[in-house]
């Protein structure tokens, strides 16, 4: 089955993006760094997939990544994603250079963990 894919918009302060529209989300860097990730996830568990991209200058990061259930508050379990291995990944800087990142939404715990498929180069 196939899914709409959404493009989130960037934002330096809080870049949302919303995982109860589409669990399929392209975001591009804009001009500079994301401070706040803010990933909203829907009333029930799932799979989700996040494609980020540098820009064409590259050197983008993320400094946080806050986890938000459906009805917009911050998700109960854990607010922020629990990354495998239990840090969270560096991105791959380089210009246009993607990285792709999954999420399994456990709804009833409200905790989303993160694994990062790093350096997609074009």
């Amino acid at each position: 089955a196939g899914f709409a894919q959404k493009d989130p918009t960037y934002d330096a302060t809080t870049t949302v993006v919303d995982f109860r529209l589409s669990n399929k989300q392209n975001l591009r860097f804009g001009a500079g760094n994301i401070t706040n990730l803010a990933m909203y996830f829907p009333l029930v568990s799932g799979n989700f997939v996040l494609l980020l991209k540098q820009d064409g200058t590259g050197s983008r990061t993320i400094s946080n990544y806050k986890v938000f259930e459906f009805d917009e508050s911050s998700a109960d379990g854990v607010n922020t994603v629990v990354w495998a291995g239990g840090t969270t990944p560096t991105l791959t800087t380089d210009a246009n250079h993607v990285d792709i990142f999954s999420f399994y939404w456990d709804a009833d715990n409200e905790i989303a963990y993160g694994v990062p498929t790093l350096d997609f180069q074009f």
